[in-house]
């Protein structure tokens, strides 16, 4: 018992410091069932700038929530995932300007800046691996 309630508390926390990192912009979200979490896995920075290639994020197949935040940009950031439960199942999604957005993915999240060399996103993102179903 002590041990989910850990867990919750965990996910809470996560939630929390990712909402309070964009201060300015718009967060968007998808229905998630937090019980269906199995392990946080990671929590990472940086910036991805224009014309350099996409940088891959998850790529192992397996099912993971990936929580998204844009702390800077001056160019779009697109999102090429793999959706579990909708059709089509590969997707792209374009994020314009700070925000938060919550994906449950199948094993794939690359990001993208869109423009040249003197753009950029800076993003921050958190992982959680889903258990198996």
């Amino acid at each position: 018992m002590w041990a989910r309630i850990s867990q919750r508390m965990l996910v809470i926390a996560a939630l929390s410091s990712l909402g309070s990192m964009c201060v300015a912009g718009h967060a968007r979200a998808q229905l998630i069932d937090f019980s269906k979490i199995d392990a946080f896995e990671s929590l990472s920075t940086g910036t991805q700038s224009g014309a350099s290639p996409p940088k891959t994020i998850v790529d192992d197949g397996n099912r993971h929530i990936v929580l998204f935040t844009v702390l800077e940009a001056n160019a779009d950031a697109k999102v090429y995932w793999r959706a579990f439960d909708g059709d089509p199942p590969d997707r792209i999604t374009v994020l314009s300007g700070p925000g938060v957005q919550a994906f449950q993915t199948a094993g794939e999240f690359r990001l993208e800046t869109l423009g040249d060399e003197s753009r950029s996103v800076k993003y921050a993102y958190m992982l959680f691996r889903l258990k198996k179903q």
